[in-house]
C-alpha cells in the first residue's frame, strides 16, 4: 500500500505541471486530494483510518510547498542551464538530486505509514493484496497487447519527452536514440515480476502489524523498493546529454522558454502560498 514514488527525471522536469500556468497551480492545489484519492483506492478504510489519510496528504503539500518546491525550482534552473557542452555527469547530477527530492517525500510519508498501518484489520490488509495483485495483472495484460517492440516504445517516448520541453527532435537526433536503445533489453516482465515479490512481502510484513520490530521491518522493506533498471538508466542519461548538447539555436531558445514557463509557475505557487 505504497505511495507511488515521485518520478525523477522527466516528471521532476515537468513536475506534473502543464505549461499553462493556470492549469499547473490548479493541478498544484489539488495534489493532496490526488494523492490521498489514491491511497483511498487501496482498501476499505474506516471513516478515521479516511480522516487521517486526507490529514496526512494535507500536510504533505504544506511541507512539499514550504520545503520542496524550492528545490525543485532550483534543479530546473540546473537543468535550463545545459547547453551544448552538456555530458552524462551533468544529467546525472540531476537525476541523483531528484532521486534525493523522492527520497524526501518518501521518507516524509513513512511516519504517517507506519502509524497507518498499525491499524489495519486482517481484513483491509486482505483488500490491500487484492488490489496490489490488480494492478500487477493490468501490468500485465497492457504489456501482452502492445504490439509495439520495447526499443519503438522508448524511441517515441523520448520524442514526446522532448516536446513536453518545447523541442522537436531532428532525424539525426532520433538516430542518436535509435543506436543508443537497440541493444537494451526488455526487462519490463522481470520487474513486474520483482514488484510482485515485493508486494508479497510487504503483505507478510503487514500482518506483523502487533510485532515490537514491525516499524523497522517496514521502514526497511520500504526502502528496499526499486523499479529501475541500472542499465537502461545509464543509457537514458546518455541520450537526454547528447541530444541536449546537439540543440540547435532555435530548439535551445525553446528548450529555455519552456523550462522558464515551469519555473514561473513554481513562482506563482509560492507566491499564492505566501
Amino acid at each position: 500500500m505504497i505511495r507511488k514514488s515521485f518520478k525523477t527525471i522527466i516528471v521532476l522536469v515537468a513536475i506534473n505541471i502543464s505549461s499553462c500556468s493556470v492549469v499547473g497551480e490548479l493541478w498544484y492545489e489539488r495534489i493532496d486530494q490526488y494523492i490521498a484519492n489514491e491511497l483511498l483506492e487501496y482498501a476499505s478504510f474506516t471513516e478515521n483510518q479516511k480522516e487521517f489519510i486526507r490529514a496526512s496528504t494535507e500536510d504533505f503539500k504544506s511541507w512539499n510547498t514550504e520545503t520542496e518546491l524550492p528545490k525543485y525550482k532550483r534543479l530546473l534552473f540546473q537543468f535550463k542551464a545545459l547547453d551544448n557542452e552538456t555530458d552524462i555527469n551533468d544529467i546525472d547530477d540531476i537525476y541523483q538530486s531528484g532521486k534525493e527530492l523522492s527520497t524526501s517525500s518518501r521518507d516524509f510519508f513513512l511516519p504517517y505509514l507506519i502509524e497507518l498501518c498499525t491499524t489495519l484489520s486482517n481484513n483491509q490488509i486482505k483488500e490491500i493484496e487484492i488490489h496490489l495483485n490488480v494492478l500487477s495483472e493490468e501490468k500485465k495484460t497492457s504489456l501482452k497487447k502492445e504490439t509495439k517492440d520495447y526499443q519503438e516504445i522508448l524511441g517515441k517516448s523520448f520524442v514526446r519527452f522532448f516536446r513536453l520541453l518545447g523541442v522537436k527532435l531532428n532525424a539525426k537526433q532520433k538516430n542518436i536514440i535509435h543506436l543508443y536503445i537497440s541493444n537494451i533489453e526488455d526487462s519490463r516482465y522481470q520487474l513486474i515480476n520483482n514488484k510482485e515479490e515485493w508486494d508479497q512481502d510487504l503483505i507478510r510484513i503487514l500482518a506483523l502489524k502487533n510485532n515490537n520490530n514491525f516499524k523497522n521491518l517496514l521502514i526497511a522493506h520500504i526502502n528496499s523498493l526499486n523499479s529501475e533498471d541500472k542499465n537502461t538508466r545509464v543509457t537514458i542519461n546518455n541520450i537526454t546529454a547528447e541530444i541536449i548538447a546537439s540543440f540547435d539555436k532555435k530548439q535551445s531558445k525553446r528548450f529555455q522558454k519552456r523550462l522558464g514557463r515551469f519555473i514561473k509557475t513554481i513562482d506563482e505557487i509560492l507566491e499564492t502560498k505566501s
